[in-house]
């Protein structure tokens, strides 16, 4: 401690800063020195709190100067909105869960006193529906924080809200992302319309599309949806660069607007197709839509699930500047995929990602995938959700220990495999392999 103490005090706080809520108010106790700095701003900037345990809750709502992000889940929202009468903490981004009409109270409070505090950037709201009828206030109280950048709305309360909830508020346009799931439809058209100039990024799970809104949107550069046939009413969003479709359906059913489009909308950068079902006829259309489309040949990253692998071999040369593709199989590619994937059909491929099946260590020594990381000398080859190496694993490169320790440290089957050592542009955990 002596040798901290020596430390000058810009210093000082910078190591203050590694350390959670508790024990800098335990050092705050030591000295008159740490007594201060121990609240120095820079000490508290980038601290995420959890609503719980509620003494640390409320000794931090009346010291700290500051928090990047508070979550309050709906059990401690009582306590929060008790501490918060004199607190002068200025929160950076505020997660809220209500499930009754007591809690949208308290909850409105909190906004209300972190709003009026200044600094609040990014509200996190999750209504379930226990009060319906109460949520006006709390919905009106967050429509209205100036200079909010980024707001997450899940709302499954089925809440009516008339007009005259909103007619007296005239809030700055300033919302950069939008991400909003459930009704009421109300509320999302008002927040559209008022932030249409600034909004950038919007992530919808909706029934219906708001494409007259969206569609007035000249900064508007990511959109996540379903693949409904109104977003053909969104060809002329030429800012767009990034597009994220999410297939639920369980039939044969195709999106004619989704793929039209695709087919005479902005060249894109980034396509994603996600599928939540077991039917593979949407993703499938939808990415033969993609590959005779304008943004083929411009487009640099593209993450498909829920498409055959076969399919996918066959449009690779379409995307002659891809960047980066992301599978999501129900198998490891077949070899079919492995040949397609060459210099001459992916002359800029940096980042193929493919999910693990079986043991991933197997799947590193299959001849396919070692073969494509040779033949493809940028290539780096990353498997998707962190996969570790089982103890009791039965393949025959486990039982002869082969890599085990180079596997299991230094970022492990994380890594970044190639066929070469680290470059420069190459990332930071690129690995040569085998």
């Amino acid at each position: 401690m002596t040798d901290l103490l020596a430390l000058p005090d810009d210093a000082l706080v910078r190591v203050l800063a590694l350390l959670p809520p508790r024990q800098l108010f335990s050092l705050r106790l030591m000295c008159r020195r740490l007594r201060d700095l121990c609240l120095h701003p820079n000490a508290w900037r980038s601290i995420r709190l959890r609503g719980y345990p509620k003494g640390l809750l409320k000794a931090t709502l009346r010291l700290a100067p500051c928090l990047h992000k508070i979550r309050l889940p709906s059990s401690n929202l009582q306590a929060a909105a008790c501490a918060i009468s004199n607190t002068k903490c200025v929160v950076t981004k505020l997660e809220l869960a209500v499930q009754t009409e007591f809690e949208v109270a308290w909850a409105t409070a909190i906004v209300l006193k972190f709003s009026a505090l200044g600094g609040l950037r990014k509200i996190s709201l999750e209504l379930f529906p226990g009060a319906p009828d109460a949520l006006p206030p709390l919905l009106r109280m967050v429509y209205s924080v100036q200079d909010l950048r980024v707001l997450y709305v899940w709302d499954y309360s089925d809440a009516e809200l008339p007009p005259s909830v909103w007619s007296d508020l005239e809030p700055r346009p300033s919302l950069t992302k939008l991400k909003y799931e459930g009704a009421p439809f109300s509320f999302l058209c008002l927040l559209l319309e008022t932030h249409a100039a600034t909004l950038e990024e919007i992530v919808l799970f909706v029934d219906e599309l708001p494409t007259s809104r969206l569609g007035m949107m000249p900064r508007l550069r990511s959109l996540a949806c379903r693949p409904s046939d109104d977003l053909s009413q969104l060809k002329s969003l030429s800012s767009l660069e990034t597009l994220e479709l999410y297939v639920f359906s369980e039939e044969n059913v195709c999106f004619p607007g989704a793929e039209e489009f695709l087919l005479q909308g902005p060249s894109l950068r980034s396509v994603s197709f996600v599928s939540y079902s077991s039917c593979r006829v949407p993703s499938s259309s939808l990415l033969w839509a993609l590959a005779k489309s304008p943004s083929a040949p411009v487009l640099e990253r593209l993450s498909l699930c829920g498409v055959e692998d076969v399919l996918v071999a066959a449009a690779i040369p379409r995307f002659s500047s891809l960047q980066a593709l992301t599978l999501e199989l129900d198998a490891v590619p077949s070899d079919d995929f492995f040949r397609a994937v060459s210099p001459a059909s992916t002359p800029h491929l940096a980042t193929l990602e493919l999910w693990p099946h079986g043991c991933p260590h197997a799947m590193l020594h299959d001849p396919a995938v070692q073969d494509v990381l040779v033949k493809n000398a940028g290539l780096h080859l990353r498997l998707l959700h962190t996969p570790s190496l089982k103890d009791d694993c039965a393949c025959r490169w486990c039982i002869w220990r082969c890599h085990q320790h180079e596997l299991r440290t230094h970022g492990g089957l994380r890594s970044a495999f190639s066929a070469h050592r680290r470059r420069p542009g190459c990332p930071r955990d690129c690995r040569r392999w085998p």
